[in-house]
């Protein structure tokens, strides 16, 4: 009897300690390592969402660029199209950020020919005549285009997020200038554009405190440049990143006879 009464004594002790549960301090330390562990999947997971939005924005500003570039080339080119020389075709209109050029395209002779406006806008349809978008707003490049001069379609946007424009013509192949006067505008031989695509993602750790040189700042580019250089866009001091596009168009139909020799 003794001998069972002791076991049940031994056996009732065991199952109180075991019944004892869980301590403050083991519930705390639990605690911790979870919060340790959230942390560690939240930090991961912002991580890959900001690189995600960084790496789409760019992409899309990639996009707007190259979506500028292919219809600014593409009807520059075409600028002062006149196979007949009677429609009197070229530019009508050559300033640093807005230009306007006509061209023969039906090769009829037509003195109303086709016309075509490029110009630095904002999101109400005004346009930015010294090309730098004003702080706080988005701008965008648009285009008009048309078939004579009592059909036009108005200004329709071609890029979003264009933050500067600047086009600077090429005179005779001699010089460059950002303001052409009448008589230079029948020599316009080629033009640079100068784009600033701004990402439409804003990176909070990110400062961009650069300065963009344009066409008519760069020395490099424009060795013989008639008029004030540009000292360049920025520094914007802000959290959007940027990009500078500048790329030449030649203006292949200025000044071009096809009927000289008759």
């Amino acid at each position: 009897m003794g001998t069972l009464k002791n076991y049940r004594q031994h056996n009732d002790t065991r199952m109180a300690v075991n019944e004892k549960g869980v301590t403050l301090i083991e519930l705390m330390v639990a605690l911790m390592l979870f919060l340790i562990v959230i942390a560690g999947i939240y930090s991961t997971f912002a991580f890959q969402q900001e690189a995600y939005m960084q790496t789409e924005s760019k992409v899309s500003m990639v996009q707007e660029a190259r979506a500028a570039q292919f219809f600014l080339a593409r009807d520059l080119k075409m600028a002062g199209y006149d196979p007949t020389t009677f429609a009197h075709t070229g530019f009508d209109q050559a300033d640093i950020a807005e230009t306007n050029f006509s061209m023969d395209i039906p090769g009829n002779g037509d003195p109303d020919a086709e016309t075509t406006r490029f110009a630095l806008t904002t999101g109400n349809g005004n346009i930015v005549n010294d090309g730098l978008c004003p702080t706080g707003t988005n701008c965008r490049l648009s285009r008009e285009w048309c078939s004579d001069t009592a059909n036009c379609g108005g200004m329709q946007p071609i890029a979003e997020n264009v933050e500067a424009f600047e086009l600077c013509y090429i005179i005779g192949n001699m010089y460059a200038t950002t303001a052409p006067n009448n008589l230079e505008q029948d020599l316009i031989t080629a033009v640079i554009v100068s784009l600033l695509m701004k990402q439409s993602y804003r990176s909070n750790k990110y400062r961009n405190t650069n300065t963009y040189l344009p066409a008519s700042g760069n020395a490099e580019v424009t060795p013989d440049f008639t008029g004030d250089r540009s000292e360049g866009w920025g520094p914007f001091n802000d959290n959007w990143r940027r990009k500078l596009v500048i790329f030449e168009v030649k203006a292949r139909n200025i000044g071009l006879n096809p009927y000289l020799d008759f």
